[in-house]
């Protein structure tokens, strides 16, 4: 008896294409899991996007016309861990920064109940919102979170940065959006 060499008529095994497919999903998602700081995707009207403070509908437009400061925005979640830990390195800079800086917490996903609790628990003084609907983090283009944006003192969006973020990096770009 003789072997015949493996043919499948010059067609790649399904096997093969399969695990092709999976490498590109991990090489696209590692991509997306970065931390590098792209904004040429985020959606033009970010500064108009809708999300909740205390029920009331509100805008980045509306609080930065309130006060004229750089903003620094970080969407989190009470399931995110990386998020949890990093919510102290944002409150320092916000009672170090406060008069200079606005700090805005927007949580995604999560019921008021369980998102005011655990801001309480880790005595979060910034302003917090909720993006009930989705609208304001799809318009950040987000994809996972943590996720910060970093507003200038003209209200241009000038930085986003994907993931955790140390209390050093944070430093860092709060002292770039104050010039300093």
């Amino acid at each position: 008896m003789t072997l015949r060499p493996y043919s499948r008529k010059g067609r790649l095994p399904t096997t093969f294409i399969d695990v092709k497919k999976l490498l590109l999903a991990f090489v696209l998602l590692a991509n997306s899991c970065s931390n590098a700081e792209e904004i040429e995707f985020v959606d033009e009207n970010v500064f108009t996007q809708t999300f909740e403070i205390e029920n009331e509908l509100i805008t980045l437009k509306e609080i930065y016309e309130d006060n004229s400061q750089p903003m620094v925005i970080n969407l989190w979640a009470t399931w995110c861990t990386p998020c949890l830990e990093e919510m102290p390195h944002f409150e320092a800079s916000h009672r170090k920064y406060y008069e200079k800086v606005k700090f805005i917490g927007i949580n995604i996903s999560d019921s008021p109940t369980r998102a005011s609790k655990r801001a309480k628990e880790l005595q979060i003084s910034y302003l917090l919102g909720r993006d009930p609907d989705g609208k304001f983090t799809k318009s950040l283009n987000a994809i996972g979170l943590p996720v910060t944006a970093f507003f200038d003192v003209e209200g241009k969006l000038s930085k986003i940065h994907q993931g955790p973020i140390s209390k050093e990096a944070l430093e860092e770009s709060v002292l770039e959006l104050l010039n300093v």
